[in-house]
Formats: structure tokens, sequence, C-alpha cells
């Protein structure tokens, strides 16, 4: 018998994490930033106007959740979106 507690609890868990982790402006705007076109840290801390710091630890926590994805060019590291889910939450939120 699938219960609650058996299995859609852990789902629920990732799911509500999955949308607390995009529910953060700094995020949120990261997201949508990098939607369209590729973008390294620098790139969003200028356009955010917030710390390096603060965008690497964001970032980091995307591509932790599959949100992101990355490539290096050179001695840069290229961030996009790479979720499909995320694209259409954009495309609701900001269409």
């Amino acid at each position: 018998m699938i219960t609650y507690e058996s299995v859609l609890k852990e789902e629920f868990l990732e799911k509500a994490e999955f949308l607390k982790v995009l529910g953060h402006p700094e995020r949120l705007a990261i997201a949508l930033l990098v939607y369209e076109q590729e973008m390294c840290v620098k790139d969003l801390v200028n356009i955010l106007g917030i710390s390096q710091p603060k965008v690497s630890q964001h970032v980091g926590l995307m591509k932790e959740l599959g949100i992101l994805s990355f490539r290096k060019e050179g001695t840069k590291v290229m961030y996009r979106l790479s979720n499909p889910v995320v694209k259409e939450i954009l495309d609701i939120l900001f269409g």
C-alpha cells in the first residue's frame, strides 16, 4: 500500500526544496537571466549588483539541484538554465 510516509513524503520534500530555492528573489533573477543566454558569475554580479560570493553561493546551490548547468570557456565558467521544469515555471511567471 502506498502511503504518504513511505513514498510521497520524500518526493514532496524534494519538490519543496526545489521550490524553496526558486522562491528566493536573487536566485529567481539568476534563473531568468540565464534562461536565454549563458552568463558567468561576473556578468551576474554586474547586473544584479550583489557580491560575487553571494552570486557564487546561489549558483552553486542551483547547480546542485540541477537547475543550472555550466561549461568552461577559457578561465570563465558559463552558466545556463538547464531544467525544463524551471523554464516552464519562468514562462508562466514572466511569459
